[in-house]
């Protein structure tokens, strides 16, 4: 049975339009600008990094210059995702037996498996370049494990003048702290949409402090945030994934920490140029084809997404909070 027809670029797109909408917390909260990157390698100067406000020029004289002045990134050789699901012989004669419809549901739910195994693998990613880097596994020929390293920088840190934990902390000094990230913020980006993330430990420590208020106007507790003075608004983001080599969950922010991140200042999710001559050389968030084995008798749909999250490490500042 022959299935290229289920998996040209167009009838891929079409599969992925009757999927379910994935929902990934790291990505959809501060990597919503998603683009395809014409090439397999990505620069500093692809990132397109806001250079912030610029100097006018004298009316008649030359423009001024946007070129990046600096970062610690050169090229990064953009590594790919390629999982793999194998239907059988036997598969293949099951399949004979439905109708064009059933086959069509039958390759889709294929592809779903495909397509979630790499959104899980570009959030992971995304949940670790917020530390300014990414460490993650590489599996080379052979199945060695290596890593695949891009260093962005590091992000800034402040010191808070009082833990939050501590017995005499006050909602005062939470808002201070908030305040001081706020500050480190405005020196290196536009802080024009700041979100303040923490894990559970910091949150169950800012709904005790808020649950001892006698004024409940002073703090509200939302779904999955909490308003402080009606000024700041602390988000919980509850997001993990999966340490490969140990099989431990890695939670995106980090024990006792708290973590402003200005989303105006241009993260983005760059998808590269798939090594794909049926995808055409092209950049597209994801790409699936079969390809014939013998031994086994069968067909292997493999799958392949590039993805990079670009992070603007200057629009991150974190801060210890806890003791």
């Amino acid at each position: 049975m022959d299935l290229k027809k289920f998996f040209t670029r167009e009838a891929i797109v079409e599969s992925l339009s009757r999927l379910p909408e994935l929902k990934t917390p790291v990505m959809d909260l501060l990597y919503i600008d998603r683009r395809n990157h014409p090439f397999p390698v990505v620069g500093y100067k692809d990132m397109n990094l806001p250079a912030g406000n610029i100097p006018v020029v004298r009316r008649g004289s030359q423009s001024y210059s946007l070129a990046p002045t600096g970062g610690n990134v050169s090229m990064i050789e953009v590594q790919p995702v390629n999982p793999s699901v194998f239907l059988s012989a036997a598969d293949l004669n099951n399949l004979k037996l439905l109708d064009p419809s059933g086959q069509q549901t039958y390759i889709d739910n294929q592809i779903d498996n495909l397509r979630r195994a790499c959104r899980a693998t570009a959030e992971a990613l995304a949940a670790q370049s917020l530390t300014g880097k990414i460490s993650y596994p590489l599996q080379a020929d052979g199945g060695a494990f290596l890593t695949y390293d891009v260093d962005y920088g590091t992000p800034a840190s402040v010191t808070v003048a009082k833990k939050w934990d501590a017995s005499d902390a006050k909602v005062a000094d939470i808002i201070k702290s908030l305040g001081q990230m706020v500050d480190a913020l405005k020196k290196t980006a536009p802080a024009m949409d700041v979100v303040f993330l923490c894990g559970f430990d910091v949150y169950a420590t800012l709904v005790d402090k808020i649950g001892a208020l006698p004024n409940s106007a002073i703090a509200q507790v939302g779904a999955d945030y909490i308003s402080i003075g009606g000024v700041a608004k602390v988000q919980l983001l509850s997001a993990n994934y999966i340490d490969i080599p140990t099989g431990n969950a890695v939670s995106a922010i980090p024990a006792k920490t708290i973590l402003a991140i200005d989303r105006s200042s241009g993260f983005k999710l760059m998808y590269a140029a798939l090594d794909n001559m049926d995808a055409g050389l092209v950049a597209m968030p994801f790409f699936a084809q079969p390809v014939t084995t013998q031994d086994p008798s069968g067909v292997k749909i493999i799958g392949e997404s590039k993805p990079l999250p670009v992070p603007n490490v200057k629009g991150i500042v974190k801060a210890v909070v806890l003791t």
